[in-house]
């Protein structure tokens, strides 16, 4: 039996649930309109128009257009008769660069101030590959040139924007963003306001961690810094798409720099991860998180380092799947009874857990590493990550009737609420429920994952959609 038929009645929810939280014009005004009537304010106080039909990550808490998560709900469109949602997004957010100067959190005039982990050339390349499938797999006696040129100029367009987002907004050290820190050829989450360690969790889309300590904009991070190397690789990918190789040089050039800093200071040999970095300090943090694995998601990692690397999994993994962060990375508990009691709180904001910690396991960080395992040839050890996690997650759809935004990676059971109440629906969860269906049944299948299997040297191009 495949996944597709064993989770037969997961699917067709996660198939239904895209029309839910699917914003077409005419429903996007209802939308507006009722977010005006509960709020009692003006929509422009509220919510950023889009031009364009987009997607929110539920229908309840979650109904605006957010950026990350985005990214990681494309995965549950791609190959669907939904793909042309990808188009619309990617140009929603172009829309809001060219208006706004950034890509915010999410459309709101709140949020304008920051973005969030920056994911707009992967949104496009995937964009792009989409219809350069379709236009490939056409009857070669129907295929329209034109159209190819067309998707061309489409892709020339949406590089230039994401260029401006990368300069203006993560590299630009004497802009409002400021996120380039000093000294460093490396980037961290913004820290331009009053409160700016708080804005700065916030931006990173880890709201909030342990991991940072409450002090986020100290940090260079390693995902963060694994994605703009991202954007680099990508740049130079698209360079040489539109046939400008020698600006495909210029981005590979620098993206060896970020390469070479991101392993000077983010690599730990003894350890065999990738850790955050403090600026202040001039130091390595210790905290183990699933960002460790992203560099094996953007190809970063060298052969050596994946080796070590995937060592690491022990200190994530349980019965159901991947936990955000190692149990051993949480403060110990402590007698706070010789502390003076009004010092006490703000020492127990930073020591208590908190959403984005162990137990709780989140779809996005599980997602990449399953990835960046498959890209350094670990099948076996990402088959048994996606299997887990699809027990799990199943388990918890025949006792809910939904997903949830997180679940608890100990007990198999929905996480608890913390500033927030864990959310059901939910976009990157059935993203990432459905991509690891699609990718279990082709590893089942003996289907060659990989473009160039006589490859010697990962990572490998993956020949499946992920």
């Amino acid at each position: 039996m495949t996944n597709a038929e064993l989770y037969k009645t997961e699917l067709e929810y996660i198939d239904k649930f895209w029309d839910k939280v699917t914003i077409k014009p005419r429903k996007r005004d209802k939308l507006l309109n009722l977010i005006q009537r509960k709020a009692n304010k003006r929509i422009h106080q509220n919510i950023l128009n889009l031009p364009k039909a987009f997607i929110v990550p539920n229908d309840k808490k979650f109904t605006h257009a957010f950026y990350w998560d985005t990214f990681f709900m494309f995965k549950g469109l791609l190959r669907t008769k939904r793909e042309w949602i990808m188009r619309s997004m990617v140009d929603n957010f172009i829309y809001l660069y060219e208006r706004y100067g950034v890509i915010p959190n999410f459309n709101s005039p709140a949020s304008t101030g920051r973005s969030q982990p920056p994911f707009l050339t992967s949104m496009i390349l995937d964009t792009y590959n989409c219809y350069y499938f379709a236009w490939r797999g056409s009857n070669p006696f129907k295929k329209l040139l034109h159209d190819l040129d067309y998707y061309k100029i489409w892709l020339r367009h949406a590089v230039e924007i994401a260029k401006h987002e990368y300069w203006r907004v993560w590299i630009d050290d004497e802009g409002y963003f400021n996120h380039k820190a000093k000294g460093f050829g490396l980037s961290h989450y913004g820290d331009r306001d009053i409160g700016f360690a708080h804005s700065a969790e916030l931006e990173s889309g880890w709201d909030f961690t342990s991991r940072f300590y409450n002090r986020c904009n100290e940090f260079l991070p390693i995902d963060l810094n694994v994605y703009l190397y991202k954007y680099e690789r990508d740049f130079a990918k698209i360079s040489a798409i539109l046939g400008d190789f020698v600006e495909q040089k210029y981005w590979i050039e620098l993206s060896e720099k970020r390469k070479q800093e991101i392993n000077d200071l983010l690599w730990n040999k003894e350890e065999g991860f990738f850790f955050d970095y403090a600026s202040n300090n001039k130091r390595q943090s210790d905290f183990l998180s699933l960002a460790g694995f992203t560099p094996l998601w953007a190809g970063l990692a060298s052969r050596e380092q994946a080796a070590l690397m995937v060592k690491r999994l022990k200190n994530f993994e349980t019965d159901n799947g991947l936990v955000i962060s190692a149990k051993e990375s949480l403060a110990p508990r402590i007698s706070l009874s010789k502390i003076p009691i009004r010092f006490r709180p703000a020492i127990e904001e930073v020591l208590k857990p908190k959403q984005w910690d162990y137990p709780n396991i989140w779809p996005p960080l599980e997602y990449l590493t399953v990835v960046g395992l498959l890209k350094y040839g670990y099948i076996k050890d990402a088959t048994r990550i996606m299997k887990k996690s699809l027990a799990a997650q199943s388990k918890i759809f025949k006792k809910y009737g939904t997903f949830f935004e997180k679940f608890n990676g100990v007990t198999g059971e929905a996480a608890k609420s913390f500033h927030y109440e864990n959310q059901s629906g939910f976009g990157w969860t059935n993203a990432a429920f459905y991509r690891y269906a699609q990718l279990l049944d082709a590893i089942d299948k003996n289907t060659n994952i990989y473009e160039d299997p006589k490859s010697q040297d990962p990572p490998f191009i993956l020949a499946i959609p992920h």
